[in-house]
């Protein structure tokens, strides 16, 4: 039997999808004052961990996505009610949820309730976080391989130029990795809390709250590995730049040593001349 949220019943309507989902900018102070008379939604207690008050579970996630290539992090707070959920997030447009607005126009039954919208966004963000992970690994590939060819010919000192600016951009792979890492452990904790908000109450939606926690943790595996990987890489690096830079202190101390030497017999020629 075909699960209900893969096969769309009705047709998805915005206005349907208004009455369970409420995003909220930061700067809307406005909004938020309405919100926290009209329903009791008080996000001035922003926290990094799940809390309650009145009759919503609030929800925070450090999302991780790419924008323009670059790698950003926002924190989204989610508050989770019966009737519907609303997001805090900043005043620009938030690209991942563009990717959930998508999905719950494929499968309309998802903007139905407040559970299937939160879903339908904290999957928009595992698949953002996916983004930059598979971004972290292109670039740490590229930067393996500029490891094994940062040795062949040319002037040392360039070598070591171009070893360091490598460690940089390692650096900067390794932070991108341990956001999405970051990211992982919020959406597991949220997706276990929607999964007990939501008791069945959507045929289907459980199932799939279910597998979206499997993918979620997928991801963190992956992105656990990779970051085992990346400080190997930067291990390596570093040692290759502590051996670069012996053997040029090596050479300059040589040098030196000839130099001196080459002077003194020039001055030993000048007197016995």
């Amino acid at each position: 039997m075909t699960s209900a949220l893969t096969t769309p019943t009705d047709r998805f309507d915005t206005e349907v999808l208004g009455l369970h989902w409420i995003p909220l900018a930061e700067s809307d102070e406005d909004t938020a004052a309405v919100l926290r008379e009209r329903l009791g939604i008080d996000f001035s207690r922003t926290q990094d961990r799940v809390w309650e008050t009145g009759d919503f579970v609030y929800l925070p996630v450090a999302a991780t996505y790419l924008r323009a290539d670059a790698v950003r992090r926002e924190t989204i707070v989610f508050a989770l009610g019966g009737d519907f959920v609303v997001t805090v997030q900043s005043a620009e447009p938030f690209a991942p949820f563009d990717r959930a607005v998508a999905e719950m126009g494929r499968r309309p039954v998802l903007a139905g309730s407040p559970h299937g919208v939160l879903y339908a966004l904290l999957r928009s963000l595992n698949e953002a976080a996916e983004g930059v992970l598979g971004q972290a690994r292109k670039e740490s590939d590229a930067l393996a391989r500029v490891m094994g060819t940062a040795l062949d010919g040319g002037e040392r000192g360039r070598e070591i130029s171009g070893l360091r600016a490598a460690v940089a951009r390692m650096d900067a792979v390794e932070d991108a990795v341990t956001r999405v890492r970051d990211t992982q452990r919020d959406l597991a904790r949220a997706g276990r809390r929607l999964l007990a908000e939501h008791g069945g109450r959507t045929a289907g939606l459980d199932s799939a709250i279910g597998d979206l926690l499997a993918e979620i943790a997928d991801v963190r595996g992956r992105a656990g590995a990779e970051h085992d990987r990346i400080r190997y890489l930067q291990q390596t690096l570093l040692l290759r730049v502590e051996m670069q830079h012996a053997r040029v202190v090596k050479i300059l101390a040589l040098s030196a040593v000839l130099v001196s030497l080459g002077i003194l017999a020039l001055c030993y020629l000048v007197v016995l001349g």
